[in-house]
């Protein structure tokens, strides 16, 4: 889409408004594998543009997802008839040019010279690396590959002028194991900016070895032990509990840690970071969606709470800076507080020194109250010792509230590893109640 050319076209209709055009092109190349052929392929692509214009506290929003001339046209008057309807708030400002490093991670290899046949056949790869990890699984599931490769121009009135472009890798699927008239399910992803990085037999070893480790399962009576979150499940209640360091929830009122400001607020080894120029992250970006430079926010620094994520609306309506963290979900979408690389940072590694209870797999993790911190979720896991497996376990709950249980950390690993946006290394839990029969 030519930036020139749409600007020409409403350069009158825009006149006396701040204005911001945000567009975004992405392909996504989807093969799916079962008895170690390719059983679907899909392609896609996808156009958009959006419109937002502002005048005196008033912000106007459109898009259209068929970019021709007249239809940009239309929604830039849609816009403008929407701003003139829309209460004022003095908070909506838009983001001035700010130099900073460009780091963009696009494998051009892959993406423009490398055969779909070839990566089309990644997905049977994926599926072999599984099924062959161990006798016990008899089958693989929705075993996928994809690969996305995206491009993303944001231009306004202020003088902001970026585009960037990227590439994302994904591996997904899930194994069933069968041993003794009882099986067991297990699924995980993974995910990587090239292709060369993206690691299938991590992702084998993971999902067989804990489809595996279920076999004989059963419920256990209600306990109170230590819990350790390796590090799937633990980004997982990352991604539940992350609206609490949000400048959304600081603003309505919402959020645990409002004035806890430099008070500790969890283990003193825990660090929780989002860094939107990670190396090699998947959401690794120079800029977010509203052109503020991307940076490595701390929001617990050994177990000391230091600030929220904001946008540029957060931001302003809170007094404080903006982090970086103005995305949209897509062009549909206006900017909101949403994480780019959010994680904990490692530790020194975990050494279990009495029976303990290891999660596997959670259920039900949407459910939990990111305002009171709660949450109760069935689980399927490990009881350990020392040194081994003690027994399976499955058919029980977890509960907790999670600002208790970051205090409560008592070990962090040093086996960071990323889902998604998300990340973290084990984590174990002093004391938690596994709710049984």
């Amino acid at each position: 889409m030519n930036i020139d050319l749409i600007l020409k076209e409403t350069q009158k209709l825009l006149s006396g408004c701040k204005w911001e055009f945000y567009i975004t092109e992405s392909s996504k190349l989807k093969s799916k594998s079962k008895d170690f052929e390719i059983e679907s392929v899909t392609k896609s692509r996808e156009y958009g543009i959006s419109i937002r214009v502002l005048k005196d506290g008033k912000l106007g929003f459109s898009y259209t997802s068929d970019p021709t001339p007249w239809n940009i046209k239309k929604s830039v008057e849609k816009a403008l008839d929407l701003m003139k309807i829309s209460t004022p708030d003095e908070n909506l400002i838009f983001q001035k040019p700010v130099n900073t490093q460009k780091v963009e991670y696009y494998d051009s290899y892959t993406a423009e010279i490398l055969g779909d046949a070839e990566k089309i056949l990644k997905a049977v790869e994926i599926e072999r690396a599984i099924k062959t990890r161990d006798i016990r699984i008899k089958n693989v599931r929705e075993c996928s590959f994809s690969e996305t490769v995206f491009r993303y121009s944001l231009i306004n009135s202020e003088g902001v002028n970026i585009t960037e472009k990227g590439t994302v890798y994904t591996a997904s699927a899930s194994a069933v194991a069968e041993e003794n008239s009882d099986s067991q399910i297990a699924w995980d992803f993974t995910q990587s900016r090239f292709l060369k990085d993206l690691d299938i037999q991590f992702l084998a070893e993971e999902i067989s070895g804990n489809a595996v480790s279920l076999l004989g399962a059963v419920p256990i009576e209600t306990v109170s032990i230590p819990v350790l979150f390796p590090p799937y499940a633990f980004s997982q209640i990352l991604e539940a509990f992350f609206p609490a360091f949000s400048g959304d929830f600081l603003i309505k009122g919402k959020s645990f840690f409002e004035n806890r400001y430099d008070t500790p607020v969890a283990y003193s080894s825990f660090s929780l970071i989002d860094n939107g120029r990670l190396k090699n992250g998947v959401m690794t970006r120079s800029f977010d969606d509203e052109g503020t430079p991307t940076q490595k926010t701390a929001l617990i620094e050994k177990g000391v709470f230091k600030g929220f994520l904001h946008s540029l609306y957060t931001a302003t309506a809170s007094g404080e800076k903006p982090t970086g963290n103005g995305y949209r979900t897509s062009f549909k979408d206006i900017p909101s507080v949403r994480p780019s690389n959010f994680y904990v940072e490692t530790g020194d590694g975990i050494k279990i020194e009495r029976e303990s209870f290891k999660v596997i797999e959670m259920l039900g993790l949407h459910t939990s109250n990111p305002v009171t911190g709660d949450f109760s979720v069935g689980v399927s896991g490990l009881i350990i010792d020392k040194s081994d497996i003690v027994k399976p376990v499955r058919g029980v709950t977890l509960s907790g509230n999670f600002f208790e249980m970051i205090k409560n950390i008592v070990q962090i690993g040093d086996d960071l590893r990323f889902y998604g946006g998300f990340g973290s290394p084990s984590i174990l839990v002093e004391k938690m109640v596994i709710g049984g029969i």
